[in-house]
């Protein structure tokens, strides 16, 4: 069974991959030591939720991909999402961690750094994506991206992902802009679009939660800049569990 880590692992993942100088306030809950005031990932309730299948062999068939994007993972990361085709991709399952993050446009501390805070999604057989130019035009060197895993476990319906979720980033004082049920296929998900300022920056996340009976499936999107807000719903539309 993979680890299971804080939200607030997944959740800040995207800023240790853009910016060396903020990792150092959030690299204690990405490596998985116990932050003074844990923010704990919400426990998967024991049975499933209304409408949700428990069924170890349930399926969802994989979503129409956007003229211009790529479908990554598979099988083995539980969960399948398209993206542009221009970004990079790594399966952590499989893929050349260090040929992989150099190809995204990191170099130097940063790239050190990257590496490390990417040990909690190869732990869970995650997915990462980011696009290169970003953090080419961005003044603060981050790239815009991407990070998914799955974990089994007990299961929490949409309602109790979306209570426990805010309370962990009000926690952690990111901005709530909207919390809400959204249709992915035929699942229901939770979706949570939010800001987070350190470092003077502010970092722009939208996060996915969809459970399947089995598990649930963590998609995390990550940027700086200000107008990916229709990217990322058009990402989110395409995320499978499988």
């Amino acid at each position: 069974m993979p680890k299971r880590h804080h939200v607030v692992t997944m959740s800040l993942l995207g800023l240790c991959l853009g910016m060396s100088t903020a990792c150092g306030s959030v690299n204690p809950a990405v490596t998985g030591a116990v932050p003074a005031a844990p923010a704990r990932a919400p426990d998967l309730a024991r049975s499933p939720g209304p409408g949700q299948s428990a069924g170890p062999g349930s399926t969802e068939s994989p979503a129409p991909v956007p003229e211009g994007f790529k479908p990554i993972g598979g099988p083995v990361n539980g969960v399948v999402v398209a993206v542009p085709k221009d970004w990079v991709a790594l399966d952590l399952t499989k893929d050349d961690l260090d040929k992989g993050l150099k190809s995204s446009g990191l170099s130097g501390p940063t790239l050190e750094q990257a590496k490390k805070s990417l040990q909690a999604l190869v732990d869970n057989n995650g997915i990462w994506a980011s696009d290169a130019d970003s953090a080419k035009s961005s003044v603060n060197g981050f790239p815009t991206n991407l990070n998914a895993f799955c974990q089994a476990g007990r299961q929490m319906s949409t309602d109790q992902l979306l209570k426990e979720t805010r309370s962990q980033l009000v926690q952690l004082n990111a901005k709530i802009i909207e919390a809400r049920k959204v249709r992915l296929g035929s699942r229901e998900a939770a979706r949570i679009v939010y800001s987070f300022a350190t470092n003077g920056v502010d970092v722009h996340g939208t996060q996915y939660y969809v459970p399947t009976g089995i598990k649930t499936c963590i998609v995390t999107l990550s940027t700086d800049a200000k107008d990916k807000q229709e990217l990322f719903d058009r990402i989110g539309e395409t995320i499978r569990p499988i």
